[in-house]
């Protein structure tokens, strides 16, 4: 009875540990193909250490994440051309896709970023260059995380192991710009309702400013009038009044 429970207790045990291991995709455990010997406890697969390239300490340092993210991309740039999508177990219509993606990121990368990353570093106040970037980040993260699924479900471990660490990190970093945009764009409308607040107030100062008044001093004297200038008469001759005279 007792060599029966711990029986009972071992397949027990074995079941359970059985349904918790996890496995990627494409990859069964040992024990379920067909040939191999029954194991009372199938071994525990490790699962793909994720170590993303460490994020910016403040989401808000713009010259960390733009230095984090080339970092990032140029090694994900040496690390996508390792994949052997020829060899993957699947269709040529998903190998033609995972190599049309994988070409995507490799142009993305080496072409469009580094521009991208540049504008930004010259005008980092500019809300166009930083969303232009923020979209161009969001869809170089789907196509990278499209690659990884692809990878681990018909490549080998070693492909999926080396793709998780760069979508993870490419997510990482896309929320952080996310958060310093969304800083950034509140700080630029408080600017602009402060200065809507000044124009405001400007008008309304100058609508509350009395008019200017033109006096009129009525009581100023009036200029005195020209004198005209008058001829004087000459005087009568004295001979000629003596002779009038009568003797």
């Amino acid at each position: 009875m007792i060599r029966g429970s711990l029986l009972l207790l071992t397949i027990a045990i074995s079941a359970f540990c059985s349904a918790q291991t996890s496995y990627p995709p494409g990859n069964p455990p040992i024990s379920s193909q067909a040939g191999s010997r029954p194991l009372s406890a199938p071994p525990p697969v490790a699962n793909p250490t994720i170590t993303p390239t460490p994020s910016p300490s403040n989401s808000g340092d713009l010259g960390a994440i733009l230095q984090r993210l080339e970092q990032e991309t140029s090694g994900l740039n040496a690390d996508v051309g390792k994949l052997r999508v020829e060899k993957w177990k699947v269709d040529s219509a998903t190998k033609h896709q995972a190599s049309e993606n994988i070409g995507s990121v490799q142009r993305n990368v080496t072409a469009a970023l580094p521009g991208l990353i540049a504008a930004v570093r010259t005008t980092p106040q500019s809300l166009a260059a930083n969303f232009k970037l923020y979209r161009n980040l969001n869809a170089l993260y789907d196509v990278v995380a499209s690659v990884s699924e692809s990878a681990g479900a018909f490549g080998k471990r070693e492909e999926y192991d080396l793709m998780v660490p760069h979508a993870s990190a490419l997510d990482e970093y896309r929320r952080n710009y996310g958060e310093y945009l969304q800083q950034m764009t509140a700080t630029a409308d408080d600017r602009m309702a402060a200065a809507e607040r000044e124009k405001a107030a400007a008008i309304a100062a100058q609508q509350q400013a009395p008019p200017k008044k033109i006096v009129v001093d009525d009581d100023e004297p009036a200029p005195p009038p020209k004198k005209k200038k008058t001829t004087k008469k000459s005087a009568a001759n004295p001979s000629t009044t003596g002779a009038s005279t009568p003797k």
